[in-house]
């Protein structure tokens, strides 16, 4: 045999190691390929899932736009009712405050009364004593 087929071959077999190297580096790989690989199944029914809850937005959605509907009509009826309630109470105390002017005033109507009462009553005894002093 001459020398270039002997390089020829020696090359050929270099070659051969470098292939067998890489192919065992890629075995040596390979039972954390399946460990990967087992999570394929677990990975498809979370993403089975996902897609059952990203299903759910649009009804979500619709529900929101409908709470913040029913938002804006609770707003409007409470100010509907606080401007009902606003007038009824302003009425209400003004009622109130007439109410607390006339018994004030039938206060101070009384307190005279009885002031005239008492001086009557001063008089009455008085115009008494005056008779009984005259009539003995």
């Amino acid at each position: 045999m001459d020398n270039e087929a002997k390089n020829e071959i020696l090359v050929a077999i270099q070659n051969i190691s470098v292939k067998i190297d890489i192919m065992q580096e890629q075995v040596a790989k390979i039972p954390e390929m399946q460990k990967e690989i087992a999570k394929i199944p677990q990975m498809q029914e979370d993403i089975a899932q996902m897609q059952k809850e990203i299903a759910k937005i649009p009804q979500m959605q619709e529900d929101i736009l409908q709470m913040q509907q029913d938002i804006r009509n609770i707003s409007r009826s409470v100010a509907v009712i606080e401007h009902e309630r606003g007038d009824k109470l302003k009425a209400l105390f003004d009622a109130f405050t007439t109410n607390t002017q006339k018994i004030e005033n039938q206060e101070e109507n009384i307190k005279f009364c009885e002031k005239k009462l008492e001086n009557h009553d001063t008089e009455i005894d008085f115009l008494l004593n005056k008779v009984q002093v005259q009539g003995l």
